[in-house]
């Protein structure tokens, strides 16, 4: 579900956070338009990026947070209750057909 979420606000990030090709080239005709040399042109895409690689975190914990928030608000288990819950389920099961085969083998004597 959460990575449902995250494609979904890719998609609709997709021209905010770009990739650093996409950056550099960017910069590159600022450079060429600002004059400007081609260090300040590396180091301003290597800024964007890295600003966009931020950005791009802090949205993502923002979402893990509100679908955390949503999930615990809907009172779902978490896995490790599911997972203990399935455990004594199946111990019960293996339990009940013990009991149901001492019943059967009482009841053929």
């Amino acid at each position: 579900m959460l990575e449902e979420i995250r494609k979904s606000l890719v998609t609709g990030l997709g021209a905010v956070l770009l990739t650093k090709g996409r950056i550099e080239e960017i910069a590159r005709r600022w450079a060429e338009k600002a004059r400007l040399s081609d260090e300040d042109a590396e180091r301003l895409a290597d800024e964007l990026y890295a600003a966009g690689q931020h950005q791009w975190a802090s949205v993502e914990n923002s979402i893990k947070d509100a679908v955390r928030r949503m999930l615990s608000s809907m009172d779902v288990g978490s896995r490790q209750q599911l997972e203990k819950l399935q455990a004594e389920v199946s111990n019960l099961q293996k339990r009940v057909e013990l009991l149901e085969d001492t019943r059967d083998t009482a009841e053929s004597k």
